[in-house]
Order: C-alpha cells, then sequence, then structure tokens
C-alpha cells in the first residue's frame, strides 16, 4: 500500500501592506495597561503598546490626551497606578528618571526656547549626554569622536 501523496501549500507573495505590517526585532520598550491618574482626573487609561528595536513610534493626540504623562511615565518622571513597562527585558516598578536616562530613555521638553545656534539634533541630543560615551566636554566643543556620536 502506498502512502498518501499530500501537496505542501506554497505561502503567497507578500503584499505591500502585510510586509509594511510585518513587525521585526526584538522588544525593547513594553508599556503593558498602564493607567495614571491625578486626583479625578485619568490622565492615562489601561493604555499598551511596544516598541522594537529600529521602529520609530509617535504618541499624537489632541490636547489634555495625556501624551506628555505617558512620555512621563516611560522615562521615570511620573508613576503610574496600574500597568508594567519593560525596557529591554527588564520590568521596571519604580524607575528614576536619572537612571532611565543611564540606561538609554531620553526625551526632550517642550519647549519653544531652544538652544540658539545649535540644530534640532544637537537639542535633542542634549538629554543624552549620560548616556554617550565621550565626556561632556568633549561633547559641548563638539570635539573628535565626541561629534561621531
Amino acid at each position: 500500500m502506498n502512502a498518501p501523496v499530500t501537496a505542501t501549500p506554497v505561502p503567497a507573495e507578500p503584499t505591500a501592506s502585510s510586509a509594511r505590517n510585518k513587525r521585526i526585532g526584538d522588544v525593547m520598550l513594553k508599556v503593558e495597561n498602564v493607567s495614571l491618574s491625578f486626583g479625578g482626573v485619568k490622565a492615562i487609561r489601561d493604555v499598551s503598546f511596544d516598541i522594537r528595536k529600529g521602529e520609530v513610534r509617535a504618541i499624537i493626540g489632541p490636547n489634555g490626551a495625556g501624551k506628555t504623562s505617558m512620555l512621563n511615565v516611560i522615562n521615570g518622571f511620573y508613576h503610574p497606578q496600574q500597568g508594567v513597562i519593560t525596557f529591554k527585558g527588564e520590568k521596571r516598578s519604580a524607575m528614576r528618571p536619572h537612571v532611565a536616562s543611564q540606561q538609554g530613555i531620553s526625551r526632550t521638553f517642550q519647549n519653544v526656547a531652544l538652544f540658539k545656534g545649535m540644530s534640532t539634533l544637537d537639542n535633542i541630543m542634549t538629554g543624552r549626554t549620560l548616556k554617550m560615551k565621550r565626556g561632556i566636554l568633549a561633547q559641548a566643543f563638539r570635539y573628535g569622536p565626541a561629534l561621531k556620536e
């Protein structure tokens, strides 16, 4: 008696939308069911998302939607009443802002008074000085290897 012959399905060619939706890379930041309240005001209610290595994400919404509060929870400035934040596989319950910065989480504040004479990138990078390998003086004077960072 011969064994039945079965065909192996051939996967369909990926479409543009399926290629766009395919996410690769390790999860670097995971926010799970995070909620934050100020008195009776719920600034963030049960928010979950993740960011994978190499991804660029944006938090958008109208004034008062909780965007800044969410960033403040991620960098440890606020501590949520509910939920878990995991960064590079390590759960953070009460991370302090300077620890977040040392581990690579940085942010800039919404401020129209940027440092004059500096590019947008330079203004953003001012929040990363603790994480950079070169000393603060080399960074300030844009000296040698600090320029490459």
